[in-house]
């Protein structure tokens, strides 16, 4: 049973409500695959973090706590803080070294390509993930430069399935463009800008969708924690009829 969770910001807190309802329904997952936000979570409840703890994390997490200004050459913010806090609750491992068969998702700048990260220091690996261009100061790693993996890949479903995932769920948190006029900040820029990408970017079709409702919640706020988190568990309480007959055959 293999789990790939998108890419969202902010929205990531739904994929947390997703893994309880999954977990109270007694589904397993046995291999995870993330881009961004999904990275983080994926990496987190590979490791061995509970939902309920890894939702006490996002109640009293703040952007301060994870980035911090830098000058603006090559991006806004250094998000050295979250790697040393995921260090910190990691205990510095590597992602080969976790329970569950985890991978993070990044991009290449120097190539354009998708970077699979499945071996090396868990942090590392979603901080690159979650580097959003011009936001985030990109992550050297080897030869690459890598960036947030949302730029080739929103949902990794073709890695969970290279993964050997009999059976693929995918999360998607982007909600498709919307028209709007209240774009008056980076994070609702950046927000905007992402729907217009994710909508030309092919996934492959997963076994089960998953689609928490999200529309009111853009990628920068992290203040939403228990809106996004219920968004997450209705959606996936809607999914498990779809999920469980897989479980039964």
């Amino acid at each position: 049973m293999g789990l790939a969770l998108g890419g969202g910001g902010g929205r990531g807190i739904a994929h947390i409500g997703v893994l309880a309802e999954l977990e109270s329904a007694r589904v397993p997952v046995h291999v995870i695959a993330g881009t961004s936000a999904g990275s983080l979570v994926g990496v987190l409840y590979a490791a061995g973090l509970s939902p309920e703890q890894m939702l006490a994390l996002a109640m009293r997490t703040k952007w301060s706590d994870l980035v911090q200004l830098t000058m603006p050459r090559v991006g806004l913010v250094s998000a050295a803080r979250m790697e040393n806090l995921l260090n910190e609750i990691l205990h510095n491992a590597k992602l080969e070294e976790l329970p569950v068969k985890v991978a993070a998702v990044a991009c290449d700048l120097y190539t354009g390509r998708e970077v699979v990260l499945r071996q090396g220091n868990a942090a590392h690996a979603i901080k690159a993930s979650c580097a959003v261009p011009g936001i985030f100061s990109p992550v050297p790693h080897g030869d690459a430069l890598l960036a947030d993996g949302g730029l080739v890949n929103g949902v990794p479903v073709n890695v969970v399935r290279e993964m050997n995932a009999d059976v693929a769920i995918a999360v998607r948190l982007h909600q498709g463009v919307q028209r709007t006029h209240d774009l008056n900040n980076i994070f609702a820029i950046l927000s905007q800008s992402f729907e217009v990408m994710q909508r030309s970017q092919h996934m492959d079709t997963p076994d089960v969708l998953i689609v928490p409702e999200l529309a009111n919640h853009h990628m920068g706020d992290l203040a939403k924690v228990m809106p996004a988190y219920e968004a997450g568990r209705v959606a996936a309480r809607t999914a498990l009829p779809a999920i469980l007959k897989f479980l039964w055959q």
